[in-house]
C-alpha cells in the first residue's frame, strides 16, 4: 500500500512539474498552457462574406473560399477563390449626376482612379498562425483563438467602367450605359491578417481582412469629344476586404 501512494504521489508530482503555471499579478495564467485542437497533418475548408471597406466608387459584395493543407500547427497552404458582385456605388452616380453638358474639346478631364471592379480571382495561398491564446469569457466558457497572417499570388478578371469618361465622341453628355468600359485579366496578390475562434475540434470561426493588389490604369486628359484620345497612367490598384465565415478541418 505505501509503494502504491508513492508511485501515485511520484505520478502527480511529475505532471505538476510538466505543468508549472505562471501566474500573474491578477491571479490568473499569463501564459496557454496546452493548444486544445490540433492541426497538423489535416485540411481546412473555409467559407466566407466578403465585402470591400476602401473603395468609395464602387460596391463590391463577395465570398471567398478556401482549401487549405496544415503540415504542422503553425502553417497551412492551398488556393483561395474570390467571387464578387460589383456595381458602381451611388457616389460614382452623383458623380455623374454633376457632369457638365455639353462636352467640350477646350476642357480635357482626368479619369477617376480606383474605379475598377474585381469580379472573380484565383490565388496560390499561405498562412503563417504563430500565435495561440484563450480567452475566458466566463469562468466556465473558454474560447480558444490562433492569430494568423496570410500571402498569396494569382489572376483575376477585372471589370473597369469608368465613372466618367463617354464610350463615344459628341458634344452632349453620355447617359446611362454610354460610358467607357474594358475587361481584361491581370496579375494579382493578396495579403491579410486574421483570427480563426475554435468551436469546438473540426469547426472554427474566422474574420479576416485581406487586401488584394493589381495594376490599373487611368487616362489623363481625356478630350470629352474624343474617346480615343488621353494618355494612359498605370498605378497600384488595391481593394481592401473584411471577411467573415467558417472552417472545417479533417
Amino acid at each position: 500500500m505505501q509503494r502504491l501512494c508513492l508511485t501515485v504521489a511520484l505520478t502527480f508530482a511529475a505532471a505538476a512539474r510538466a505543468e508549472d503555471v505562471v501566474y500573474g499579478p491578477d491571479g490568473a495564467p499569463t501564459v496557454v498552457q496546452h493548444k486544445l485542437h490540433t492541426m497538423t497533418g489535416r485540411w481546412e475548408l473555409g467559407m466566407a462574406a466578403a465585402t470591400a471597406i476602401n473603395t468609395s466608387l464602387v460596391d463590391t459584395y463577395g465570398g471567398i473560399v478556401s482549401l487549405t493543407y496544415h503540415p504542422n500547427e503553425w502553417l497551412d497552404f492551398g488556393g483561395d477563390g474570390l467571387v464578387d458582385y460589383t456595381q458602381l456605388s451611388g457616389l460614382s452616380d452623383a458623380i455623374r449626376a454633376d457632369l457638365r453638358t455639353p462636352r467640350s474639346a477646350k476642357s480635357p478631364r482626368d479619369e477617376l482612379a480606383n474605379a475598377s471592379q474585381i469580379r472573380a480571382a484565383a490565388f496560390g495561398m499561405a498562412r503563417l498562425a504563430p500565435i495561440y491564446g484563450k480567452l475566458n469569457l466566463a469562468s466556465e466558457l473558454k474560447i480558444h483563438f490562433q492569430a494568423y497572417a496570410l500571402a498569396g499570388a494569382g489572376a483575376g478578371y477585372l471589370h473597369h467602367e469608368s465613372v466618367n469618361l463617354c464610350a463615344k465622341g459628341g458634344t452632349q453628355g453620355c447617359g446611362q450605359g454610354q460610358f467607357q468600359t474594358s475587361d481584361s485579366v491581370k496579375p494579382m496578390g493578396e495579403a491579410g491578417l486574421g483570427m480563426r475562434f475554435y468551436a469546438g475540434a473540426r469547426w472554427s470561426v474566422r474574420t479576416e481582412v485581406r487586401s488584394v493588389l493589381f495594376r490599373d490604369t487611368y487616362k489623363e486628359r481625356n478630350d470629352l469629344t474624343n474617346p480615343d484620345s488621353g494618355t494612359s497612367r498605370g498605378y497600384l490598384g488595391l481593394v481592401v476586404l473584411f471577411a467573415a465565415g467558417a472552417s472545417v478541418t479533417f
